[in-house]
């Protein structure tokens, strides 16, 4: 069998190993075949991000596509994720392809594919394309590519820069009279990846005084993932500090997804932001639907909709599946705990730069600083503290422990009993308290992922401590 494999959002490998231009291509192939499948005369949009050899490897998918007779509209520079799929979604592409291994560390790049509705390609859609690329690469396919100035002279390839459009559309969301009127200062932290410039671009031109860092281009990221959360996100809480900044925004290597950190420097989680929009939306706005939540998401949500009197749909972690049920259902919001989410109205896509911009408009809407909305939260739906585990272990370890939890799930969890357990995706214990934890291998990474959301800070350590004690002998 090859090595494309398609995870919880595309496929990703190691540069120069099994990330290769040969692989590519025959991905490539692969996409172009079963999107001729789904229409003829199909166009694909092709993005990338900024990370090593990402232009590269994006114009050799153009230069595959174009030799099987689709029109390709490439970027003309590096671009966000939602800034692609509003391409595709605008051009309907029956299937497009954005370059990039979006929070995974610099020596990783990664194919995801994009669908007509402006979002991550369904399961039902990605799964025809990893059985041809499969295929394809097993059978030693060897793609033809058009040469590029036989491309480009005849239109077969076609540079576009939409990054304008996409940013208008995006500001078509929010109040830009009521966020440029708020006086807020606020500091976009760009983490060297593909929004560089989009948070300063609008907050500017809206009149918001904006400090950008980390705004250039560096495929090594500063010596760090490109993920915005906290542990990643010093500099930015210094320059909080620094210079009295009311907000910090910060974006993941290709902008689908948001880190925030409030007016003190303290990092707002990830669970915190996904209930504070969800409040934002239905209680300033007036806006409903379903509110479609990853299975690794915050009970927060469930307590909100309870209150609401919205309906609450989990799914397996991957915003592919959220999307899913968005494009079929009338959808508020859809997320996931790794800081993503989808809006309604917009694209049925994670969009780190309209949900950043939405914080600002609570903010200036409620006339309160993001401690103060963060407080509000708890004091409604009572105190939740949450963190991540990513564990970097041998292979051994991690199957003994996905073991553990399927045939011998514990009983407890730092003293607390197990109420019930959920496997929609991997393992979810329940506990009596209010609290629960989560087991499951990363999709995107060669980690065992252990979340676990408590009711108090003593009781997630103790949790987390004992999980680790009981599935990993640690």
């Amino acid at each position: 069998m090859g090595v494309i494999k398609f995870g919880t959002d595309g496929w990703r490998a190691i540069i120069a190993d099994d990330f290769t231009f040969e692989k590519v291509a025959v991905c490539a192939a692969a996409t172009g075949q079963v999107a001729l499948e789904m229409d003829p005369n199909a166009k694909a949009a092709v993005g990338y991000d900024r990370r090593f050899l990402s232009r590269e490897f994006g114009v050799e998918v153009a230069r595959v596509l174009a030799a099987q007779g689709i029109q390709v509209l490439l970027s003309k520079q590096f671009c966000s994720t939602p800034c692609a799929s509003f391409v595709g979604h605008r051009e309907q592409t029956p299937l497009s392809v954005m370059l990039t291994a979006s929070h995974n560390p610099p020596i990783w790049n990664g194919f995801k594919l994009k669908g007509p509705h402006g979002g991550p390609a369904t399961p039902e859609q990605t799964a025809p394309v990893q059985a041809r690329a499969t295929e394809l690469e097993d059978s030693g396919f060897q793609p033809e590519r058009m040469e590029w100035d036989e491309a480009f002279s005849s239109g077969a390839i076609q540079e576009i820069d939409a990054t304008r459009d996409y940013l208008d559309e995006v500001k078509k969301h929010v109040d830009t009279k009521l966020i440029g009127g708020s006086g807020l200062k606020i500091v976009a932290d760009c983490m060297y990846g593909s929004g560089s410039g989009y948070f300063r671009t609008v907050l500017e031109e809206i009149g918001v005084e904006t400090v950008e860092i980390r705004a250039d281009c560096n495929p090594s990221f500063g010596g760090i993932n490109p993920e915005p959360i906290e542990q990643n996100l010093g500099a930015l809480i210094d320059t909080i500090r620094e210079t009295g900044a009311d907000l910090g925004l910060a974006n993941d290597g290709d902008a689908d997804r948001l880190g925030v950190v409030d007016e003190n420097g303290r990092f707002v989680t990830t669970q915190e932001v996904f209930t504070i929009l969800l409040q934002h939306l239905h209680e300033d706005l007036g806006m409903t639907g379903d509110v479609v939540k990853a299975c690794s998401s915050s009970l927060m949500l469930d307590l909100l909709c309870d209150s609401y009197g919205l309906k609450v749909v989990e799914t397996p972690v991957g915003f592919k599946d959220v999307c899913a049920h968005m494009i079929t259902h009338d959808s508020l919001i859809g997320g996931e705990e790794s800081g993503g989410y989808g809006i309604k109205g917009h694209l049925p896509e994670r969009d780190g730069i309209l949900c950043g911009l939405l914080l600002i408009q609570m903010m200036a809407q409620r006339g309160k600083k993001m401690t103060e909305i963060v407080s509000d939260l708890m004091d409604k739906v009572g105190y939740h503290t949450f963190r991540r585990n990513d564990v970097r272990t041998t292979p051994e370890k991690k199957e003994e422990a996905l073991r553990r939890v399927r045939e011998n799930p514990p009983s407890t969890f730092g003293g607390i009993q197990v109420r019930e357990v959920s496997r929609l995706d991997g393992y979810k214990a329940y506990l009596e308290d209010g609290s629960w934890l989560m087991v499951r291998a990363s999709g995107t990474e060669p980690l065992l992922r252990i979340y676990c959301e408590a009711t108090s800070d003593k009781a997630l350590d103790a949790i987390l401590a004992n999980a680790s004690k009981q599935l990993l002998d640690e």
